[in-house]
């Protein structure tokens, strides 16, 4: 008799397509069901599992009007996610994070289901802060975590079997074979930032590099050149990367820890403070400390200092290829499904 397993997590790709990973592993010994809010993930999920839809509201730093609404939205979203795990009566709920699983952990806590966990980050976020404290095992990418509380458990990050290829379709893209391939990845929402310093040196890049530019949504602003190559989204990264000689980027754990996998050299972009909790500068500062990536910070960026950067940076990319080799390659994925499988 096949069990049932919840899954949960939204806002970016980096909290669904981890999901997505353990949805296949899991499918034949379990019903899967998620639970999320309409945004990204309910296009992606609903697709592999039965979708049960929540409100949800993300904490926006400086905005104190528009965070007043949070306690309002958060009560009703716990009484939808309880209402949906009552219907569903699964035996494990497993939760990748950001704003809108909090209230399915929760809730699960409240009607005794277990819960499984997983931050990505090398600090934990707010949402992951609470949904320790009701969780029964939180796993992590990073090993400095383990340890500061009992239920943290070191796993590593989740991939998908895909990860293993390592052959390079060119597919539609302009490649010229004699020039190094730089990625560019703003993550699943694309960098307005990247892409407001990037399209003035275009012109200037191409004469050295070929070019994968993920734009984001909406972000295609730039007519076509030899070499060059720009795509709102993809489905398909493990392609893109295998044909990277570098990555171009932000520094989200989800992105970081493919191309660590990958064995990709990183210039990263990380976003400041301002715009976010800090996470993405301790992760690029981990991955610097390992001589895999260097930082350009956002406050230092022009157009002129960044193709300086990118020059700089490719001159010494056996170096960072180099720091790799000592590197262990990890997917957390079948230690998470071991762990998930514990719960009866």
């Amino acid at each position: 008799m096949k069990k049932t397993i919840v899954f949960t997590g939204g806002g970016t790709l980096g909290h669904v397509m981890p999901n997505m990973y353990l949805i296949d592993e899991l499918k034949n010994d379990y019903d899967i069901f998620y639970i999320g809010s309409n945004g990204l993930e309910k296009e992606t999920a609903s697709k592999v599992a039965e979708y049960f839809p929540i409100p949800a509201v993300k904490l926006v730093r400086g905005k104190i009007f528009i965070n007043l609404k949070i306690p309002f939205v958060l009560i009703d979203a716990i009484f939808k996610a309880k209402k949906a795990l009552k219907s569903i009566a699964p035996d494990v709920v497993f939760s990748k994070g950001g704003y809108v699983a909090l209230p399915v952990c929760i809730a699960a806590k409240m009607l005794k289901i277990p819960v499984v966990a997983h931050e990505s980050d090398y600090s934990f976020g707010l949402a992951n802060k609470i949904i320790l404290k009701t969780c029964n095992k939180m796993c992590v990418n990073f090993k400095n975590l383990e340890g500061k509380n009992e239920k943290i458990v070191y796993t590593g990050p989740i991939f998908s079997a895909d990860f293993e290829k390592t052959t390079k379709s060119k597919r539609n893209l302009k490649l010229d074979e004699q020039k190094p391939t730089m990625l560019i990845v703003g993550g699943s929402l694309g960098s307005q930032k990247i892409n407001e310093m990037l399209f003035p040196i275009i012109k200037d890049l191409i004469k050295k590099f070929n070019i994968i530019h993920i734009t984001g949504k909406g972000n295609l602003k730039i007519k076509s050149y030899d070499n060059y190559n720009a795509l709102e989204q993809t489905d398909d990264m493990v392609s893109l990367y295998n044909l990277a000689d570098f990555v171009l980027g932000r520094s989200g754990a989800g992105v970081t820890a493919e191309c660590f996998y990958k064995r990709l050299p990183m210039l990263l972009i990380p976003l400041e403070n301002k715009a976010s909790r800090g996470d993405q500068l301790l992760n690029a500062q981990y991955y610097k400390n390992l001589g895999v990536a260097e930082i350009v910070h956002e406050t230092d960026l022009t157009p002129t200092s960044l193709l300086s950067s990118i020059s700089e940076f490719n001159k010494n990319l056996s170096k960072y290829k180099a720091a790799y080799k000592s590197q262990p390659h990890i997917n957390g994925k079948q230690k998470i499904i071991e762990i998930i499988k514990s719960f009866k």
